[in-house]
This record gives C-alpha cells, structure tokens and sequence, in this order.
C-alpha cells in the first residue's frame, strides 16, 4: 500500500501540486488522470522518488519514504517497477537481454536462474520465444509487453506505469489493460498508473484520482465515475459531444447501461 499525504511540489513560484492525498490499496490499479498539466507526472515522480516534494509524506507500507535514510530508500526501490511511456528498452539489447538487465543489476542469481526468470514473465505476457529479437523487430504492443515483463522480473511489490497505452491501437490498449490487472491481481501488486486513456478508466480503474490544476479534484472507482456529478470530470470524461449526449440521456449517467443499437441511431441520426 502506498499513502500519499498532503503533498505539495512548487517550480520556482508556481504550483504544481497542492496539497494531495491519496491512498493506493494493494492488489488495485490505481489511476491518476487529468488534462495535461495537471501535476499528474510530477505526482507519480515524487513517489518514487525522483523528486521530493516540499511539503508532505509519502508511505510505503507505512514507513516514510519522504524522510528514511538513502541505504532504506534503495531497498524500496528495489521492490519498485517501471514501465515508461516509451517502453524504454535498450535498441543494442536483445529482448532476452533487456529483461535480464535488472536480474543482472540487483541479483547474484546464476545466468541458468535468470533465464528461467525471463521465460516465465515472458511466457506471462504472451511473448514465448522471441528472446533473441531486438526491440526493432518488434510491434508497440510487442514492446510494450517486453517493458512489462521487465517491470515484473523482480516481482516488485510496487508498480507504476507511465502512459501504458501511448500510441496503442484500442485493441492492442485493451490486452495491456488485462495484463497489468492480471499482474496486479496474481501477485498482489500496489500499481499506479498514469493516464489519458478512458477505455483503461472503465476497464481496469479500482481507484481514480482526478488531478485538476495540481489538486485533486475528485477520487473514486470505475463504477462511480459513470454517476458523478462533479462538471470538472465530466468535462474531462465525457468530451465528445457523443460521450455527453449519452450522459444526458441518462444512458450512462443513472442506468449505467451502455446504448443499444437503436439508442445509437437515434443518437447519431441528424
């Protein structure tokens, strides 16, 4: 579990983030989202710790990581994973290679037990014997899944992802939304995730928090995001004008159906 309390980050005189709290369960993807510049970055960033925030703490499992000592924050970071907006793998390394640079940072493990490791989260995320391609080779859903498997070698109980589904296709965006959840749910993982994308809200959204100029606007989960009544998140939500009729429609906002196919043409029709 991870707390966040009262956190505030300043650049210079401006604001970034003011006063947030949140706490993100165990076993939950737990979501930030907002506009962009809504501080959602540098939140994520202060947790784990690239930043530190001027005000606030942070805590993992209950121990203050905003003031423990350097030796102690190593240690969690150890039982930390990133998955990048951009994959982030290495071009020169083979996807085997890539997934074993953590085993080979952090374990004195032999090379027979870290390729185990590797075939098992590679298998995982549906990716069995491509260990001797490079990332060029690859598809963005192909390389985002080989980023995951990454993130997961050390079976971290921590895990955050930045933007999973940038440059997806909705398909592909919807099989990394199932793979994170799974993750999450099989190993019960703490998992943060920064987000634009509204299909990752409905399907994978346990807790919410809505950013909004720094501050959080809202927070809640999946199913209460349908019937909220706050215009901020709405807005954000439901921008397409199809989005918004549906919601006043009721379709949405109290019946928490989607539209039929006749509710759809009489929708659309002009």
């Amino acid at each position: 579990m991870i707390n966040v309390e009262n956190i505030q980050k300043k650049f210079g005189d401006k604001v970034v983030i003011a006063g947030i709290s949140a706490q993100m369960g165990v076993g939950q993807c737990n979501l930030i989202i907002g506009a962009s510049g809504s501080g959602k970055t540098v939140l994520m960033k202060c947790m784990v710790g690239l930043l530190t925030p001027d005000q606030g703490s942070i805590y993992y499992n209950g121990n203050s990581f905003t003031t423990m000592n350097p030796a102690s924050k190593t240690l969690i970071r150890k039982e930390i994973g990133m998955l990048f907006q951009g994959s982030a793998l290495f071009d020169s390394l083979t996807v085997e290679e890539n997934i074993m640079f953590p085993l080979n940072m952090f374990t004195k493990d032999s090379r027979g037990e870290k390729l185990k490791r590797v075939n098992t989260v590679l298998d995982r995320v549906n990716l069995s014997g491509i260990n001797k391609k490079f990332p060029a080779e690859l598809s963005g859903g192909m390389k985002k899944r080989v980023a995951l498997a990454r993130a997961v070698v050390l079976h971290p109980k921590y895990l955050f992802c930045d933007e999973p589904n940038s440059g997806l296709d909705p398909q592909t965006s919807l099989v990394i939304d199932k793979l994170i959840r799974d993750l999450t749910l099989e190993h019960q993982i703490t998992t943060v995730i920064n987000t634009h994308d509204m299909n990752s809200v409905m399907e994978i959204g346990d807790y919410i928090l809505f950013m909004y100029q720094g501050k959080k606007e809202w927070e809640g989960t999946r199913k209460e995001i349908i019937f909220s009544k706050n215009q901020r998140l709405n807005d954000f939500i439901f921008a397409s004008d199809f989005l918004k009729d549906a919601k006043d429609m009721r379709m949405l906002g109290e019946t928490g159906k989607m539209p039929n196919d006749r509710d759809l043409d009489q929708m659309i029709r002009p």
